[in-house]
């Protein structure tokens, strides 16, 4: 046993040494992610797209009471904000809708509104281009929206008339029409009946900086391990043949090898945690933005929780790094695999991107990677966990790092 515990000292002594350049490197990395997160929030804080379209408006007839109704629609809220009207002859709105000048043309014909009042329902000629833009398709979904309610309106204007002659309710058919027409306007215009605002959010329960924190987080973790190189490479075959004779086995060697990567990853871990600490100790709004980001893990489960989750991500990464190294011959490759798979594997868990933007494969396939847990389980801790996702996280975690030290171990003794 004092053998292996003086292999185990020498271990931590070597991984001491050689910590200041690790942490050197990790300082780079933390550069890196922070211009990436800072980059990715920038792109999700975007405005949302406007859409505003040219209408080309003709009116064959112009009198007063197209006039009125023409200007009506223009000053309506609804169609103010996404349509632009313009008046113009038929030959010129054809010429404009040829060229892309306008999304849409339409053609009010003559005597519009005596015929909408003495029951003639004139038609009103609506033409798109046919390359429709989105501005084109959006007008068109609304006008084919707008023509069926306009249809219902008529059949039920059209069934009262006929039952009241059936049933000899004429004397009631005027009641009957202004209750109609009270119904039909009430629900076209007024929106809360016809619009339900429900608010989507492509990063979940989390806002974007808490998005790109926990996504941050798992990345920078998992490139720490290209720095713990010397503290889990492999001893020479004769030396470990000599430690194995003197009572330190195959997987003790391995347990240290793995011990020293944790610590060191863990350690990294904690110090970048300490210099977003410090950063907001100079900076009153780092500060503020730090609160607000754990203010839901601190209401939503218990500190022990989150220290274990915290504990169980370190392992999990440092076993997926230790079976990387395990596999490479050589540092270099082994450097490569560890940036390509963390990259690959943090993109298609919805790290760098929220998965819901993914093709579905994706979407299945990283949804049962390690960093989507890694991903989830740092998103319970700044926003509170719920039973089955912490259930799952923790599951899905201690099955990779059980299987990642099986297989790293098996490697090691095998060589």
């Amino acid at each position: 046993m004092r053998q292996k515990m003086r292999y185990l000292y020498v271990e931590i002594k070597k991984m001491i040494g050689v910590f200041p350049h690790m942490l050197l490197q990790a300082i780079m990395l933390m550069i890196l992610i922070g211009a990436i997160a800072f980059c990715g929030a920038k792109t999700m804080e975007k405005e949302p797209l406007a859409v505003r379209a040219d209408i080309g408006v003709v009116v064959r007839e112009d009198n007063t009471m197209t006039r009125l109704a023409l200007g009506y629609v223009e000053n309506l809220e609804s169609a103010s904000q996404v349509c632009h009207f313009v008046q113009m002859t038929e030959d010129e709105g054809i010429r404009s809708l040829e060229d892309g000048g306008i999304a849409a043309l339409i053609i009010l014909p003559e005597q519009l509104v005596e015929g909408i009042m003495n029951g003639a329902n004139p038609s009103v000629e609506v033409y798109f281009p046919e390359n429709a833009g989105l501005e084109a398709m959006l007008l068109r979904e609304l006008t084919e929206s707008g023509a069926g309610l306009l249809r219902v309106a008529q059949a039920q204007i059209y069934g009262a008339y006929d039952t009241a002659v059936e049933y000899g309710l004429t004397e009631r058919l005027s009641v009957m029409e202004g209750e109609i027409d009270s119904y039909n306007l009430a629900f076209a215009l007024d929106r809360l009946a016809v619009y339900r605002e429900e608010t989507v959010s492509a990063t979940g329960k989390l806002s974007i900086i808490q998005f790109y924190a926990a996504s941050g987080v798992i990345l920078f973790l998992l490139l720490t391990g290209m720095a713990v190189y010397p503290v889990v490479q492999r001893e020479p075959q004769a030396f470990r043949k000599q430690l194995a004779r003197q009572g330190t086995g195959e997987a003790w060697q391995c347990f240290c090898k793995w011990l020293c990567g944790f610590l060191c990853m863990g350690l990294l871990g904690l110090i970048a945690w300490a210099a977003l600490k410090a950063a907001g100790i100079f900076a009153p709004e780092m500060a503020e933005k730090l609160t607000s980001m754990l203010a839901g893990g601190r209401n939503g489960s218990h500190v022990g929780i989150q220290v274990g989750v915290v504990l169980l991500i370190v392992i999990t990464a440092a076993t997926l790094i230790y079976l990387i190294y395990s596999l490479a011959g050589s540092r270099s490759g082994a450097v490569l695999v560890i940036f390509l798979l963390s990259v690959v594997m943090i993109y298609l868990s919805g790290g760098l991107v929220p998965s819901m933007f993914l093709p579905k494969v994706m979407q299945t396939i990283g949804d049962k990677l390690p960093t989507a847990y890694m991903i989830r389980a740092v998103g319970g801790i700044l926003t509170g966990y719920q039973a089955d996702t912490l259930k799952q996280c923790v599951i899905g975690m201690c099955c990779y790092a059980v299987v990642f030290g099986a297989v790293s171990y098996w490697l090691r003794r095998r060589d």
